[in-house]
């Protein structure tokens, strides 16, 4: 309410302000005028009159001059006030400009103060943008407020073509975020960061986008005292964490030695002597497989996890 009511004020003082320069204006204008007929007839009966009288000539000439420095101060005073209105006029209509331009922003999505990295948002439904995009790693159905996408735009040039989806992706149309099918979502996009996002534990989980340099590298900072090791604390600082830092206040990577009886590195410590402990057979098994399959003494070997 407050960014509509002075816009308001504003213009109804600079309308008030130009009524009373239009009024000064007439009324000086009307007395320059008046002034400028009176000092002309009284010149003129002046010399019709008392031609042949040598103080009616002074008188006359007198008149003359007086009516002159009247006739050249209305004069200045009418131009002064002139230029005051076309000031005021200007300045009028700059304040209904401003007010035309700020309207439009505020329905924009995203403020000018974010335009090198945000300029429009649209929703993608998200097993149609898994369908369309290879991402390489398995994803869940979308399901239970994991229905679909977000996609923002970083510039302009990368929002749909489409004039009215253009539209719906840039500014708030009251219909809420727009859902597009991944072909138009992302027609003019040369090119496209993907970040997979959850909320382990369903804590009170917020993202934070900052326009800066790229970088490929996710932070992590909890509220939690990290020299301690202390699960969540609302009244801490959020600290920069590692990526295995538990809510709970506990790592789920712990690293060599561990002292506990289920620790996860003592049974890949099991797992690796398996192999350790017959290198010799398997390479002895692999060495004539390697010799004919080998190219230029190399060998491209991939492994993969959980289908990656």
């Amino acid at each position: 309410m407050l960014s509509t009511s002075q816009p308001n004020r504003q213009a109804s003082r600079i309308n008030g302000q130009v009524l009373i320069f239009v009024i000064k204006l007439t009324f000086v204008c009307l007395l320059c005028g008046s002034s400028y007929l009176a000092g002309s007839l009284w010149g003129r009966h002046s010399i019709e009159l008392n031609m042949h009288a040598p103080m009616s000539v002074g008188n006359m000439m007198q008149g003359s001059l007086g009516s002159t420095v009247e006739t050249k101060k209305s004069n200045a005073d009418c131009k002064k006030l002139e230029e005051e209105l076309i000031e005021m006029q200007v300045k009028e209509e700059l304040a209904k400009h401003k007010k035309d331009t700020d309207a439009a922003n505020s329905n924009k999505r995203f403020p000018t103060t974010m335009n090198k990295f945000a300029n429009g948002i649209a929703r993608v439904n998200k097993d149609k943008l898994d369908e369309f995009f290879d991402f390489g790693n398995p994803l869940t159905k979308g399901k239970g407020g994991e229905e679909d996408a977000l996609i923002i735009y970083h510039s302009k040039g990368a929002i749909p073509k489409d004039e009215s989806v253009a539209h719906s992706v840039s500014f708030d149309d009251g219909n809420g975020i727009p859902l597009l099918d991944p072909q138009t979502a992302t027609e003019n996009c040369d090119a496209m960061n993907v970040v997979f996002t959850a909320n382990p534990g369903n804590t009170r989980q917020c993202t934070a986008l900052i326009g800066n340099y790229e970088s490929y590298h996710i932070q992590r900072w909890m509220r939690v005292d990290t020299v301690k090791t202390t699960a969540i604390d609302p009244s801490l600082p959020l600290q920069l964490v590692s990526r295995g830092y538990a809510s709970r206040g506990k790592t789920n990577f712990y690293a060599p030695p561990s002292d506990s009886k289920y620790s996860p590195v003592k049974r890949h410590w099991v797992q690796l002597k398996t192999f350790l402990q017959n290198v010799d057979e398997v390479l002895g098994d692999l060495k004539p497989i390697l010799e004919k399959i080998a190219r230029n003494n190399a060998v491209v070997v991939m492994t993969v996890n959980m289908g990656q």
